[in-house]
């Protein structure tokens, strides 16, 4: 189900990318290699999707996936989409070596940084980024970013804000960042069981416990109603710094109402840099899940249940954590009671009526080497990825689905407001406030297909989201689309979130050796004291052995980065 939304947010990404319009001359240059330099005492034009006039040759370190079926015998370094590459703006890609995505290149890359064995070009995470440039190993890309970046590339950035404030150091850009959309765990709650029991809607934690307390007592699931649900077998218990946007159905918010960051690296009241895991907010909400899991308010098989998402589609439990999309994974309850009324709430607050949430981080950047004789070429390749594409892309790729596994240096660029974009343009255009033309479709693909479709799936009055104004079987293809925007997106787009950013957002070297041992401590002390296997005073054992087997030299990697 992760991997199905992911490739969905991908899509929302790729759509708005790719209808983007920047004019372009496949066939004008930019002169031999693309100078930037002075000819004839004239400045040289500078066309930012412009062709080369001689090739030029980007060698890069390559993930690759071992399992991607390629067509005929077209490989990662030379398919459809690369020679095309080449044959329209003699952009030349090599791979200098290949790695399987995942642990595997990232051990890769960890190894040519190490030994200063750098590609022209590759894709890093922070730890990775912030290790090359104290090692002074990156080109300065402000003056290529700024000659030779398209319009429709610095529109995009400049709707992220601070995205390339995390990229420049001492006035100087080092990366080309990856966008994410943002995201925070609402709370999902039934409001027709609400409304059956003539309940309120949540803001604190105790209002969360009489509700849940409410259902089950009642039996509103019927026989074995199960209270708050989430983290399946195999799951965690919140998100962390290596999945800081993965909110579906775990417990962070119960962690966040006590301003508690387990998973993720905050700073302490001196600004040092402390695993969030390890502090006092996190034991305080750990001893409140431990009652409320002995009152039955959290599931009892809460991270041994095979499957926690069975139980919503089965009516037993009408509480879970989720973010603004999360109805993608409500259709079949929905279709199997039409009175499935999930609405979502900005709760629970912590105790001065905050709505806290972790920050999702894109922890994907595209670095050039200093040195490298040609750092535009990169920009360029950006250039071409987000734009619209000349008629040869038609003539060559418009029949083939391309993905990261063809495009070389390949990112996710949105722009950062698509979702309010989507979210304010549909309501404005049900409420007859505009019309469909008026929606801007080249920068917001996705926003228009929702308002197209909206009305095939919404009744009126169009402002009201419960269930019973909604025709699931209208357009089902895109009823979750519209339905997640609508019901999620709005509550999300118009809340208050005070978010906190991990300081770190991938591994350092210690933690290569040693994270997964911290993990696997940290996981089952966590759940032994929750389900009152072990006493709360075990919390104190863990921080202590969690520093002992390597947490301390991982704290001082993870200070360094600072």
């Amino acid at each position: 189900m992760k991997r199905k939304m992911a490739a969905i947010l991908a899509g929302i990404f790729l759509i708005a990318s790719l209808s983007g319009c920047v004019s372009k001359d496949a066939n004008s240059g930019d002169g031999n290699g693309g100078s930037t330099g002075n000819e004839g005492g004239a400045e040289v034009s500078i066309d930012p999707l412009g062709a080369y006039k001689d090739p030029v040759k980007v060698s890069i370190g390559r993930a690759v996936d071992p399992n991607y079926q390629f067509d005929n015998e077209d490989t990662a370094e030379n398919n459809a989409y690369t020679r095309w590459l080449k044959d329209t703006y003699n952009i030349v890609t090599t791979h200098a070596w290949e790695a399987a995505q995942g642990t595997d290149y990232e051990q890769k890359v960890s190894l040519a940084i190490a030994s200063n064995d750098l590609p022209d070009a590759m894709m890093v995470n922070e730890t990775q980024l912030k290790q090359m440039i104290k090692a002074d190993q990156l080109a300065d890309l402000s003056e290529v970013y700024e000659k030779y970046g398209a319009e429709r590339l610095k529109d995009i950035y400049n709707s992220n804000p601070g995205l390339l404030d995390n990229v420049t150091y001492d006035g100087k850009m080092y990366a080309f960042p990856e966008t994410t959309l943002p995201s925070a765990p609402l709370t999902w709650i039934r409001k027709d069981w609400l409304d059956e029991l003539g309940l309120e809607a949540p803001t604190t934690l105790e209002d969360l416990q009489n509700i849940s307390k409410a259902f089950i007592d009642n039996k509103i699931g019927g026989e074995g109603t199960v209270g708050i649900v989430g983290t399946s077998q195999g799951g965690s218990l919140y998100s962390t710094f290596l999945s800081s946007g993965d909110h579906y159905m775990n417990f962070s918010p119960l962690f966040f109402a006590h301003n508690a960051y387990p998973g993720i690296w905050v700073k302490d009241k001196d600004g040092k840099a402390v695993y969030g895991s390890t502090t006092e907010e996190t034991k305080q909400a750990l001893i409140m899940m431990r009652d409320w899991y002995a009152q039955g308010i959290l599931d009892k098989e809460l991270a041994l249940r095979k499957s926690a998402q069975e139980l919503i589609t089965s009516g037993k439990s009408g509480i879970f954590f989720g973010p603004w999309w999360s109805p993608y994974n409500l259709q079949d309850n929905i279709k199997n009671d039409p009175k499935a009324n999930w609405r979502p709430y900005i709760a629970p607050l912590n105790a001065e009526g905050k709505f806290n949430s972790n920050e999702a981080t894109g922890s994907t950047y595209i670095v050039v080497r200093k040195g490298y004789e040609h750092p535009e070429a990169v920009v360029k390749m950006l250039n071409i990825h987000v734009s619209e594409k000349d008629p040869s892309y038609e003539e060559v790729l418009a029949d083939k689905q391309m993905t990261s596994q063809e495009i070389p240096l390949f990112i996710v660029a949105g722009h950062g407001d698509q979702l309010e974009y989507a979210v304010n343009s549909t309501e404005k255009y049900l409420a007859g406030e505009i019309k469909l033309e008026d929606i801007d479709k080249v920068n917001y693909g996705f926003g228009y297909e929702v308002a197209e479709h909206a009305k095939n799936v919404k009744k009126e009055p169009y402002d009201n989201y419960d269930i019973q104004y909604w025709d699931i079987n209208g357009d089902a293809a895109f009823f979750a689309h519209v339905y997640s925007h609508l019901n999620g997106g709005s509550a999300f787009v118009n809340a208050d979130v005070n978010y906190t950013r991990s300081i770190a957002t991938s591994k350092t070297k210690t933690m290569e050796a040693r994270w997964t041992n911290l993990e696997k401590l940290e996981d089952e002390v966590f759940l032994k004291i929750i389900m009152g296997s072990a006493p709360i005073e075990e919390f104190d054992t863990f921080v202590k052995k969690w520093y002992d087997q390597g947490g301390e030299q991982i704290t001082k990697e993870v200070n360094d980065l600072q």
